[in-house]
């Protein structure tokens, strides 16, 4: 199997999400180290990686995507392991829900305030 590559920063928020959802999964992994606050600012070879020059970005052979949410859907669905989503449309729209509030409102006060 061709392992996905992680890059971002580990310290990073959601670089951790998706690193824990690879671990769920029993997925092996490389993570590609990315300093998007480094002194010399984010290296140019990453916006073909990520456009927006934020964290994290994924690839597993050959498909690249962005943005955590996609990343985590993707890594659910694409490989063997136990599901990670609620396969019943309620309880997953209340996951999305559930997700996309922490991400909305509580991301700040959890991670910059904390």
């Amino acid at each position: 199997m061709i392992r996905p590559v992680v890059y971002g920063a580990d310290y990073s928020a959601y670089v951790r999400i998706v690193r824990l959802v690879l671990e769920e999964k029993g997925i092996g992994y490389e993570l590609v180290p990315v300093d998007i606050f480094a002194a010399d600012g984010i290296p140019s070879w990453y916006f073909d990686h990520q456009p927006f020059g934020r964290m994290p970005a994924f690839e597993h052979d050959g498909f690249r995507l962005h943005e955590t949410s996609a990343i985590t859907r993707y890594v659910d669905e694409a490989f063997d392991g136990p599901a990670l989503q609620p396969i019943e449309p309620r309880p997953r729209a209340r996951m999305n829900q559930i997700i996309g509030m922490l991400d909305a409102y509580a991301y700040r006060a959890m991670v910059w305030d904390v």
